[in-house]
């Protein structure tokens, strides 16, 4: 049971991981060039909220299912593996490598809420502005550098994670000492 549950648990992480990480790069690498294609603006500013929030949607299911299935996974690392309760967690490559992950984790939490709380308004307000023709040329440029150097960075960080967990993943190396 214990092996099926880790399983379960494993493949709801990694669900949870094609959840999140899919939507980024399609609106980090997809989205900017195909809504230059879109020249009508009001149109481009709807289509850009419908895409925001169904990556809202499904960036939200894929963290849920992330941080659900994470913590069980590590509330049982040490059954699943045999670890020794008076094995030092830090001692691991392991518990050294997750608390990077996790820091990391912390930061792109950081980074992503920053641009769903700041960038992403500031840019669709300047979008909007244009469309009416009250807009600035060099402040949709400027909220549009932000917004993608913010969704660059959001993505860069979910790949390093995704390697970090692939390392504390494979136990032949992850459970040596450091």
């Amino acid at each position: 049971m214990e092996t099926t549950l880790h399983i379960a648990f494993t493949w709801l992480h990694i669900l949870g991981i094609a959840l999140w990480v899919g939507p980024q790069v399609m609106l980090a690498v997809a989205w900017p060039a195909a809504s230059r294609q879109v020249t009508d603006l009001p149109q481009r500013v709807a289509a850009m909220r419908v895409m925001t929030r169904r990556f809202g949607y499904l960036g939200g299911a894929g963290l849920a299912l992330i941080v659900i299935a994470g913590t069980y996974l590590i509330s049982t690392w040490r059954e699943y593996y045999a670890i020794p309760e008076d094995a030092d967690f830090l001692s691991l490559r392991f518990g050294f490598w997750f608390v990077v992950k996790m820091t990391l984790f912390l930061l792109m939490l950081a980074v992503v809420g920053l641009h769903i709380a700041w960038a992403g308004p500031r840019q669709l307000r300047a979008y909007e502005a244009k469309a009416r023709g009250e807009g600035d040329d060099e402040e949709l440029r400027a909220a549009r550098r932000l917004s993608l150097a913010l969704s660059i960075s959001g993505l860069a960080l979910s790949l390093a994670i995704m390697v970090m967990g692939t390392m504390i993943g494979t136990s032949g190396w992850s459970l040596q000492e450091r």
